[in-house]
This record gives C-alpha cells, structure tokens and sequence, in this order.
C-alpha cells in the first residue's frame, strides 16, 4: 500500500504532486515566508526534502527562476 504525500508547506494539506530538495526549496521561506516541514533530513550531508502541493510548486517554480538559470549556466561553460 502506497502512502500518499502530503504538501509540507505547513498549514496546506493538499497531496503532493512533486518532491524535491529542501536545499532547493529553501527560496519559499526565504522569500515568501512560509514554513516548510523537512522529510528524511540527516544534516549536514543529507538536507532532506520537501514535498509540494501544484499551487506550491507554481510559486517555487516562480520565485526560484532566476537561481535555477544561473546555476544551468553556470553548468554548461
């Protein structure tokens, strides 16, 4: 049996939709100021993840452009 995923953003309990690092989605709390619940942490080598709703994962997507361009860039030369 399959347990379903649960937004971590707290206070959303919309199912998951996608899944990724907390070290990625540290812009959600920095920039829009919501509290993010971390699965699987083991610091300091493993960060942990964090689980996000559609709605949640628009607004990363959003707020975390220009981070991901760069290191993409930054990448390719």
């Amino acid at each position: 049996m399959v347990e379903e995923k649960i937004c971590s953003v707290e206070g959303c309990g919309r199912g998951a939709v996608r899944e990724i690092s907390y070290l990625d989605a540290k812009v959600l709390e920095e920039k829009a100021g919501l509290k993010l619940k971390v699965y699987h942490a083991h610091p300091p080598r493993r960060p942990g993840v964090v689980y996000l709703c559609e709605e949640h994962y628009k607004l990363w997507k959003k707020l975390s452009r220009e981070e991901r361009k760069i290191r993409e860039l930054s990448m390719k030369g």
